[in-house]
């Protein structure tokens, strides 16, 4: 078969139009460190890249659910160190006044002293986090506790919030205000020793300061409820934080490119593109020649 100087020239042309789309190939890689601006050039990596940057906005929002869950359970560790520190107090005038020495003066002022505490829980049962009550339960829309210290028989203060931190994993943040003041006797101890209180009753007074006791001891059994909570969402994020290192490890080695091995590429073709425009000069030149003779 006769290869013509036309024959040549296209072939030419061709190499030539193969080398400029090569460097700009690796012109928008090294531009763009992609190693494929498209799906259609690399469709099973697509595919594979498209999967993985799923798996890490779940795992982000994972990470998202655990760091709302353990603001709230700080506000719940802080609040049943408050709590304690109210029982403890409220113990020490059931002690004092169910002693000989109390009055019914003193036990008066004892009772005002006991209702600012009784208050001053109940404002922490209805703290906030957010615009919703921290321990509403179903209800987050709707105060825990009312003015007495009891829950709304409609709207009970029930049902802890749970908080999916994994692919079908759920946690529980903070207890509700029927398990932290309520079930714990917390709102009960305190309302007996206002009545004992309020009859003069030494011995009910005295009862109370062994019931304190014992919601003090409920209180701190939530305590570390709370701090297992909490390694458990300590654990979670550490999981989740390995599980995207890796996918980003794998999504690396499918859509980036090496700079380094981009740049070499890139001269190599550069240099292949002008070996290519030099060849197809001179056959032009020689056809040009052979035409005029």
């Amino acid at each position: 078969m006769r290869i013509t100087d036309r024959m040549s020239l296209v072939r030419s042309i061709d190499s030539i139009g193969q080398g400029r789309a090569e460097i700009a190939r690796f012109e928008r890689q090294i531009a763009s460190g992609r190693r494929w601006q498209t799906l259609s050039e690399a469709p099973l990596d697509g595919r594979a890249v498209l999967t993985i940057d799923g798996d890490l906005r779940a795992a982000e929002q994972h990470k998202r659910n655990i760091e709302s869950a353990r603001s709230r359970l700080a506000v719940a560790d802080s609040t049943l160190d408050a709590v304690t520190d109210a029982l403890t107090r409220a113990r020490e005038l059931a002690i004092q006044q169910g002693g000989s020495l109390a009055t019914p003066a003193s036990q008066a002022a004892a009772q005002q002293e006991l209702h600012s505490l009784r208050d001053a829980v109940i404002q922490l049962a209805n703290r906030r986090v957010n615009g919703g009550f921290v321990f509403g339960g179903a209800y987050a829309d709707r105060p825990p506790l009312d003015a007495t210290g009891a829950l709304d028989p409609a709207f009970p203060a029930r049902g802890a919030p749970q908080f999916e931190i994994g692919p079908q994993v759920w946690a529980p943040a903070t207890h509700d205000a029927g398990e932290m003041f309520i079930d714990s006797d917390v709102m009960g101890s305190i309302a007996a020793l206002d009545t004992a209180l309020a009859a003069n009753d030494a011995t009910a007074i005295q009862a109370t300061a062994d019931r304190l006791r014992d919601a003090i001891a409920q209180v701190q059994v939530l305590v570390t409820d709370v701090g297992a909570r909490q390694v458990r969402l300590d654990m979670a994020q550490e999981g989740h934080e390995i599980l995207s290192d890796g996918l980003l490890a794998q999504r690396s080695s499918l859509a980036d490119v090496a700079i380094e091995e981009a740049v070499t590429q890139l001269v190599a073709r550069q240099s292949a593109y002008q070996a290519t425009l030099l060849a197809t000069s001179r056959v032009l030149e020689s056809s040009l020649v052979n035409y005029l003779r």
